[in-house]
């Protein structure tokens, strides 16, 4: 991999990456500022407002989607790379953005927006669907539009505004049509119907710093981390066949990455060979992103530092 593009900042580390590789974008949260930016390294900036509380940020159909707490209103603003192309507003002058978050393949994005002492409001797709108390948590999203929202001890399921499943546990997250969820002391796999196809003693997960999860689902494997040890590859019946170093970053269809003790590991999902190896090129590791091809990755630190990279023989 080599480096093309660094951004030294300070702030939330908000980014994202197209599956394709084709748009990174970052925040400067200090300064509420956007950051475009093509594999080649190029890129563009615009400032998104003045004073603006940016909550994340997310990338659907080359849009990329601005959550914040603005000075009228909280909402999306959403740019191309040629500038800005349209805003969504929602409550007024001290309502709060919550939340955004889009499905591996960026088919789905939904946020979460407090609009007032008790009322939220959750979008998905140009949606609205209005929850009360005010206190929820946007855990997932899926590529079938499963959206898993937490509250307080309880996870609830929704999908095409209707709710599905509830649990008495927030540790719920969503892959497609299936579930995975933390109950207890047991790793569980559930149908959106409610059967349990899969469960197994011992394995539970949860969200750690950063809003990063413990477990990460793909189509064939889950990837769960083993608190201060390593990453166990699971079937989807919960059987463990291997295990790879560290805590899992990333996953997609293709590629896992994880890292341990300053070094990050990229592995194909094919016969899990090591795709490339490198180390952690700030002070700390908070978010990966690596395109389905695996020639475009994107790192942050945990205070709102961005390095971009390409393979070699990847166009920009």
């Amino acid at each position: 991999m080599t480096l093309v593009w660094h951004l030294d900042k300070h702030g939330e580390p908000f980014m994202d990456l197209t599956p394709d590789g084709s748009l990174a974008a970052v925040v400067d949260w200090e300064r509420a500022i956007v950051y475009l930016v093509k594999p080649n390294g190029t890129d563009r900036s615009f400032e998104v407002e003045e004073g603006a509380v940016i909550s994340g940020i997310a990338i659907k159909n080359e849009t990329v989607y601005v959550l914040g707490s603005y000075k009228d209103y909280s909402g999306v603003k959403k740019y191309s790379w040629w500038g800005p192309v349209g805003v969504e507003k929602h409550g007024w002058a001290g309502s709060v953005a919550d939340s955004i978050a889009r499905s591996p393949s960026g088919n789905h994005l939904c946020y979460l927006v407090t609009t007032g002492a008790t009322t939220q409001e959750l979008y998905c797709d140009g949606k609205k669907m209005e929850l009360n108390p005010n206190d929820y948590d946007l855990n997932s999203v899926s590529d079938s539009g499963v959206v898993v929202l937490a509250r307080a001890d309880k996870a609830f399921v929704f999908k095409e505004g209707l709710e599905m499943l509830s649990f008495n546990t927030s540790n719920v997250i969503a892959y497609r049509d299936r579930l995975l969820s933390s109950e207890g002391e047991k790793l569980r796999v559930y149908s959106l119907n409610g059967d349990v196809l899969a469960k197994r003693e011992g394995y539970t997960f949860r969200m750690t710093t950063l809003m990063r999860w413990t477990l990460i689902p793909t189509g064939k494997y889950i990837f769960r981390y083993e608190p201060l040890e390593d990453t166990s590859v699971l079937t989807w019946n919960l059987t463990e066949l291997r295990t790879l170093p560290g805590f899992p970053y990333f996953a997609n269809e293709n590629f896992v990455v994880t890292a341990k003790d300053g070094l990050i590991h990229c592995y194909s999902l094919e016969d899990f060979h090591e795709v490339f190896s490198m180390k952690v090129p700030g002070d700390s590791l908070g978010y990966v992103k690596l395109s389905n091809d695996g020639r475009v990755l994107i790192l942050s630190d945990e205070f709102g530092g961005f390095w971009l990279y390409k393979a070699a023989d990847s166009r920009g």
